[in-house]
């Protein structure tokens, strides 16, 4: 799929300074150097003469164009929240000029800058968390921005859904799963259910009442109404594992408004490293203490 959202000579810049197999992000800004990523490392692809590529206007369109399917008001809703959903789970992270409709951001305009993600599974990358299968209860993934809560996630839920649980996930960015035509390209687990492109709200209401999942499992908890949604699940009998972006799980507890996940969670596990799980607080323990 990246070959073809891609201006070729930016593919064949990228295919022979990079390990395509490796790549995780590729960044695009108007008039700056083009930027990519294999694992988190960050490096500016050169041609022969060490010539840094940098990106115009008319790449930022015409990816826009083959991500949009040449309609961008049919993705209104998408640019409205910053992003643009590809097939095989490539999210694309849009920056511009906001257009505004009744108060509230209706899309986005004169497009500076891309962030195209590119999902990777990695099996075995969320063994560290398997003790907790022995003993589940409900469970945040908790770290900032791009240290592969995502990719842990879709590893732990696989491990999850092979004990013999029944998990629905609710992918709202199509991250997770990658699916194409509603088929998953991410190996999910044999007892996995996938609800796409729904908001977490009318997602966990219709699965809870019509799927019997014993877990429920999503990226990226976000504000007061998705963690209210999380307690609703709680109160329903349903378990939880999901991610959420903080520096560590005291940071996150201070702030007003997530401090109420203490609640309801049993499990924090705080990442360091790209993708490395440094710690698992267990709160039960910590009661006993």
């Amino acid at each position: 799929m990246l070959k073809d959202l891609l201006p070729e000579r930016l593919y064949r810049l990228i295919s022979e300074g990079a390990d395509i197999e490796k790549l995780t992000e590729v960044r695009l800004r108007v008039n700056k150097p083009l930027s990519v990523a294999e694992f988190g490392k960050y490096f500016f692809p050169a041609d022969i003469c060490g010539h840094k590529y940098v990106v115009s206007k008319d790449d930022i369109d015409y990816v826009l164009a083959i991500a949009t399917k040449h309609s961008v008001y049919a993705v209104n809703n998408q640019l409205a929240g910053g992003y643009l959903s590809c097939d095989d789970g490539i999210r694309i992270g849009v920056s511009g000029e906001g257009v505004f409709k009744n108060g509230k951001l209706f899309t986005l305009k004169n497009v500076n800058s891309l962030c195209i993600r590119i999902p990777r599974q990695i099996f075995g990358c969320a063994c560290a968390l398997e003790p907790l299968l022995k003993d589940f209860d409900n469970t945040l993934i908790v770290s900032p921005p791009g240290m592969g809560k995502t990719t842990i996630l879709r590893e732990f839920v696989r491990i999850i859904s092979e004990s013999g649980k029944n998990v629905v996930v609710i992918d709202e960015r199509n991250e997770l799963s990658a699916s194409v035509n509603g088929v998953p390209t991410m190996d999910m687990g044999a007892n996995t259910d996938i609800l796409l492109f729904s908001d977490k709200k009318n997602g966990y209401a219709g699965t809870v009442r019509a799927m019997r999942p014993d877990i429920i499992a999503t990226d990226e908890i976000f504000g007061k109404e998705e963690i209210d949604c999380l307690a609703d699940i709680c109160r329903s009998g349903v378990k939880f594992i999901a991610t959420v972006h903080s520096k560590n799980t005291v940071q996150l507890l201070k702030d007003k408004v997530y401090s109420a996940l203490a609640a309801f969670t049993r499990y924090f596990v705080e990442l360091g490293e790209l993708g490395k799980v440094i710690a698992i607080i267990d709160k039960e323990r910590i009661k006993g203490c």
